[in-house]
């Protein structure tokens, strides 16, 4: 994803290239959204942070369940610790892989 805001007018924008936007598509790989505007980019981050809520939420609680994990290179875990979890996912999004990276940063500073 590539998330753009537009707090300011563009008249107030100084940049020191300028891209024209029939370009701007095509340097982006296949499958990337162009968001404009503050709402846009916070219901993208949302989004993205719910669902890997979601892919772990059912780990918690005397009720967690066991979860098969398999890995880039093919090994299966059979876990029900979220940290494990998340560590074997691959994020794309910027703000869910901040929520990895921060579950990571508690994970080895707390054990």
């Amino acid at each position: 994803y590539f998330i753009q805001s537009n707090l300011s007018s563009e008249k107030d924008t100084k940049m020191a290239m300028h891209v024209p936007k029939s370009y701007f598509q095509n340097m982006m790989k296949d499958g990337t959204k162009h968001l404009t505007g503050m709402h846009e980019a916070v219901f993208s981050n949302l989004e993205a942070c719910t669902e890997l809520y979601k892919t772990i939420m059912t780990c918690y609680g005397p009720k967690g369940l066991n979860k098969m994990v398999i890995n880039h290179l093919s090994k299966l875990f059979v876990t029900n610790d979220a940290a494990t979890i998340i560590k074997e996912l691959e994020v794309q999004h910027p703000a869910a892989k901040m929520i990895v990276l921060a579950s990571q940063q508690q994970e080895s500073e707390c054990g």
